[in-house]
């Protein structure tokens, strides 16, 4: 009987699903079965998972129509047989003795969330290790520690992955279904709020594949407006929960916004109402952006000129685009 359910949204991911199933399929803990919910893809993803499950009766594949991930996170959940939740993205990987450490450290501590973290890799091969911490892990006893870890520190990350959740914690959890950018960091907050106790620990074993094409790196679409209104509703609901953290979540939030912006260069598609609203936004906090020391300086110059100077962010976005791909 699987204790852990691993489940994997899969959308147009070929060349790279193998890899990802693969990986669960060599963990050293042997009591999961995998999930794999194809949200419609247009490539042969799905013919790939469906080889995969011919040969592995602990493997499982839906075939839904094109919903986005939070509602192939959402399907994935409703069938799970296991009591324990963990997600993967169908371009990356975790390493083999992921589910065993996270496991391990789950039975120790009682905790509802158990985090590790992640190594970046691109297409070169090139590594990026950008969240090791000192000491042998982090514990929050509450939600305020959680949001604190989130917001300040940020060794909490907004995304699913990276995470053993206990299943028990998805009842009632709104997936946010209509987003597309943001709506896992939307879920993890909620989960982090009800998980009682979260323990991080800074072992890289989940390998990013940073590469073209993603959803974020995409162009701009109606998700990506609707992004953007969660994200402000999200904010107002945590400053009025977390008051001492506010300049953290602002902070946090600037950066994500930002990202809306440069969905819109990516496809020239630019939504006049959503600029308006994000250059007030940054505006009403810049002070907060520039004195908060976790912002990048080069995102503070980003929100510099799209505040005050947006079609030159544009017109530089735009040709660093062409550059990179990014």
């Amino acid at each position: 009987m699987a204790e852990i359910s691993v489940i994997v949204p899969v959308y147009n991911t070929e060349k790279y699903v193998g890899r990802c199933i693969e990986s669960v399929q060599r963990q050293t803990y042997r009591k999961w079965e995998l999930l794999l919910v194809d949200d419609g893809s247009t490539d042969g993803s799905g013919r790939v998972c469906e080889k995969y499950a011919a040969g592995d009766s602990r493997i499982r594949v839906f075939h839904n129509k094109n919903q986005g991930p939070a509602a192939c996170r959402a399907d994935g959940v409703k069938y799970a047989n296991g009591s324990l939740i963990m997600f993967v993205d169908s371009d990356d990987w975790i390493d083999g003795s992921m589910l065993e450490v996270m496991k391990a450290q789950m039975d120790e501590t009682g905790a509802g969330m158990v985090c590790c973290i992640f190594k970046d890799i691109d297409d070169r091969g090139r590594e990026r290790h950008t969240q090791m911490f000192g000491g042998e892990y982090i514990d929050c006893e509450n939600a305020e520690q959680c949001m604190y870890q989130m917001h300040h520190t940020r060794y909490l990350t907004g995304s699913p992955c990276t995470k053993l959740f206990q299943k028990e914690l998805f009842e009632e959890i709104n997936f946010c279904k209509s987003v597309t950018i943001g709506e896992d960091y939307a879920m993890v907050v909620q989960l982090a709020e009800k998980a009682g106790k979260v323990r991080i620990i800074p072992r890289e074993l989940y390998f990013r594949y940073v590469r073209k094409g993603s959803i974020s790196h995409g162009g701009f679409t109606r998700r990506h407006k609707e992004a953007f209104d969660n994200y402000m509703r999200i904010r107002m609901e945590l400053i009025s929960k977390y008051p001492n953290l506010k300049s953290d979540i602002i902070a946090f939030h600037t950066e994500y916004e930002m990202a809306v912006i440069t969905a819109m260069c990516r496809n020239d598609c630019y939504d006049t109402q959503v600029i308006g609203k994000l250059k007030k936004d940054l505006r009403k906090n810049m002070k907060n952006t520039m004195q908060n020391p976790k912002i990048p300086l080069y995102m503070k110059e980003c929100a510099l000129l799209i505040a005050y100077m947006h079609p030159v962010f544009v017109f530089l976005f735009r040709i660093l685009h062409r550059l990179t791909g990014r």
